[in-house]
């Protein structure tokens, strides 16, 4: 068996993929797909969805405790509900200041991030200050 000679497929003529074939060796590469988060920024963004279900869970925890409170005739019952209302609200108080942090801290990765790929994040935003 000899092996096929250059320009051939299978010892068949190869013909061109389309009309500029020829130019597809030189044509531009495509542009490279946008970035993906860092790993700090997707670390970030999981702990912010974290907490806010959390403080969603509190939220609907809260909401509930409160009606039980109101139609509740039992004293111990309601100032049992009453120690759960303060320690509940006090973990959304906790919960909302670290949330707040990580917010913080996830702009500024998207800042950096954004900076990394040649945009002026403060110019863009400039209108807006």
């Amino acid at each position: 068996m000899t092996p096929p000679e250059n320009g051939t497929l299978n010892g068949q003529a190869a013909e061109p993929a389309g009309p500029h074939a020829e130019f597809e060796e030189h044509a531009p590469a495509p542009a490279a797909p946008p970035a993906a988060p860092s790993p700090e920024l997707r670390q970030f963004l999981a702990e912010i969805k974290g907490q806010a279900q959390f403080l969603l869970y509190l939220a609907d925890q809260i909401e509930e405790s409160l009606n039980q409170l109101g139609g509740e005739s039992d004293r111990c019952h309601g100032a049992f509900l009453c120690k759960v209302l303060t320690m509940y609200s006090g973990q959304l108080e906790t919960k909302h200041q670290g949330l707040g942090e990580k917010i913080a801290e996830a702009c500024q990765e998207v800042y950096i991030t954004v900076r990394e790929h040649g945009h002026d994040f403060d110019m863009d935003r400039g209108d807006r200050d």
